[in-house]
């Protein structure tokens, strides 16, 4: 739970990848801003070691059977990223059990493709970089390439960077200090992300984003820009920019304005 508030019209659910507790903005953050009476839910993926045969429709399942449980209206869907498939689904799911369309705010929209892997790959390694030599890090960096350009089904190329990780992401903690029981969790964590976004593939959002209201960022390779720049006929309710990039736009005022805004409608 990000927040709890008083609010009798439900609660504010909030989809996205938060495990690792990235440096880049969250929805932490967006909440800490947004000064509501809103109670405020995040996702929590599946436990790691039960989520590699997980599907996409298996995701969605997980957390609308939590929704359900709980026995609250869900009154909007917030998606970052990756997480906008799954909040695309979730709405869905959701308007029927309930009867009504949870408000579907996505933040920078992106589908779940390839080279969406690739570059979170890409990213754990210049993590790792700081305590593997410049070498081994550009070896990797290499590797995942070759593996992305030899596997175009999203599964293939989820196992091949996944095991490069395992096999070389070992001995990068291992030089950094961290114990076998810490070390296994970092890469039970990478394993997870990789798995939520392949699964995410799985998914066809574009039908329920058109209800959606999307807030981009200025940069120009991500969100809507970036898949319209790849030939996506991406359509959806409302625009709104910023003038924030995509890794704080989490945490920029003027989003978290528009967000009071749309919540109080």
């Amino acid at each position: 739970m990000l927040a709890k508030g008083e609010d009798p019209q439900g609660i504010v659910l909030a989809v996205d990848f938060d495990v690792t507790g990235r440096a880049e903005a969250r929805f932490s953050d967006l909440v800490a801003n947004l000064d509501t009476s809103y109670t405020v839910w995040e996702t929590i993926p599946p436990p790691v070691r039960t989520q590699q045969a997980w599907t996409g429709a298996g995701y969605v399942g997980h957390w609308a059977a939590g929704i359900g449980q709980a026995g609250l209206p869900v009154r909007a869907l917030l998606g970052f990223c990756a997480g906008s498939v799954y909040a695309a689904a979730l709405a869905d799911r959701i308007s029927a059990a309930q009867g009504t369309s949870p408000l579907l705010l996505l933040f920078d929209p992106e589908l779940s493709v390839p080279q969406t892997l690739l570059w979170q790959y890409l990213k754990i390694v210049s993590f790792m970089s700081g305590t593997i030599p410049p070498a081994a890090a550009g070896g990797m960096r290499e590797a995942g390439q070759r593996a992305f350009e030899q596997h175009q089904e999203i599964a293939g190329l989820q196992a091949a960077l996944a095991r490069l990780l395992r096999e070389q992401g070992a001995a990068a903690f291992e030089l950094a200090g961290l114990d076998q029981r810490l070390r296994g969790e970092l890469l039970d964590i990478i394993d997870s992300c990789l798995c939520y976004l392949a699964a995410a593939s799985q998914i066809d959002p574009l039908s329920q984003w058109k209800s959606a209201t999307v807030i981009g960022s200025s940069s120009p390779m991500s969100g809507l820009r970036g898949m319209r720049l790849a030939g996506t006929d991406v359509c959806v309710a409302r625009e709104i920019d910023v003038a924030a990039d995509h890794g704080s736009m989490l945490a920029d005022l003027e989003v978290a304005a528009a967000v009071r805004d749309l919540l109080a409608g």
